[in-house]
């Protein structure tokens, strides 16, 4: 049987917007006020807002097999590869895409286990596609997952899900299955603080916000004082939108370069600044993983960028750290 509009809308989450034509379900994490708000100062930006980062379909079935048809596969991201992420009851089953774009549709069809299990399928965080449908079994039954809370991210290239080829094993994504939660990413590769991201007239329900931007702030602020005013600004914004949740920043973690000068000044100067103006927001919480994340290139992909192996480590190192401050 294949899935119809009704229930497909059912089993997507982390996509406060989907539209549904006669052909296609798209899934986006940012509203069209947030494209075009964030379109009107970098196109890059936008395309990469577009990207399918911590989407997922997500529910139990008894079904024999599924089968997986996607459409209009886009880049979204600086990185010529994509990939779909298959777990079975929260385990490993299967990745499929390709290095290089070279098939915009596609089907997968996947024999799953006997009896009733839980279907986890993530979609691209570098890239994004349309759901052309989903089929399993005649007679399946199908039943959404249902997340125990919802959690907003607002970050930058790493928050996205840079360099994680299989988009489960992000940090925002390892973090949704140890929280069980769905996860709604404003992550954008090369953002900074910048209030206009935040929309204030679409906020979805949340139980708290994640918030982790400065390693580009530090490299491309033209001066220490903009830096302070763009995340001043942020975190004001932060305030007024999000009220009454908790709000979690996750200061910039180690990058190879980060003893090089910039207008900004000193990388750990500007951490602590940082850390000195979430703190003033209502229900602040910081967290510092310099010492979680090991400080060796083999744990990045390119010195900037956890690759699966340092990305495991920095999820502990939240996990870890929002157990000790009872957040979650």
């Amino acid at each position: 049987m294949i899935l119809n509009k009704k229930q497909l809308h059912s089993v997507i989450f982390g996509a406060p917007q989907i539209d549904c034509n006669d052909s296609v379900v798209s899934c986006y994490r940012f509203s069209k006020k947030q494209i075009a708000r964030i379109a009107s100062s970098s196109q890059d930006f936008a395309m990469k807002a577009k990207s399918t980062s911590s989407v997922r379909l997500d529910f139990y079935t008894d079904s024999e097999y599924l089968a997986f048809s996607y459409a209009n596969a886009q880049k979204a991201g600086s990185r010529p590869w994509y990939y779909f992420s298959l777990y079975v009851n929260e385990k490993p089953f299967a990745i499929f895409g390709e290095e290089q774009l070279t098939k915009t549709a596609n089907t997968q069809r996947f024999e799953l286990p006997a009896g009733e299990k839980r279907i986890t399928l993530f979609f691209p965080n570098l890239f994004r596609a349309d759901i052309l449908s989903l089929e399993l079994s005649d007679g399946a039954s199908i039943t959404p997952f249902t997340p125990k809370r919802r959690i907003i991210f607002h970050g930058d290239s790493i928050t996205q899900g840079y360099d994680s080829k299989d988009p489960a094993l992000s940090y925002v994504n390892r973090l949704a299955i140890a929280w069980d939660a769905e996860i709604i990413n404003y992550g954008i590769g090369g953002a900074t603080f910048n209030a206009k991201v935040i929309d204030e007239t679409i906020v979805p329900k949340a139980d708290a916000v994640f918030v982790s931007y400065g390693t580009n702030d530090w490299k491309t602020r033209p001066s220490f004082q903009l830096f302070v005013t763009g995340c001043t600004d942020f975190f004001k914004k932060v305030a007024s939108v999000y009220p009454n949740l908790s709000v979690v920043t996750i200061l910039p973690i180690w990058r190879f370069n980060y003893k090089d000068e910039y207008p900004v000044g000193d990388f750990m100067a500007a951490r602590q600044e940082i850390a000195r103006i979430a703190k003033a927001t209502a229900n602040a919480n910081v967290i510092d993983l310099w010492q979680d994340i090991p400080q060796d290139l083999m744990f990045f992909t390119d010195g900037l960028h956890p690759n699966d192996d340092g990305f495991a480590y920095y999820a502990n190192g939240v996990n870890n750290k929002i157990k000790e401050q009872h957040v979650l």
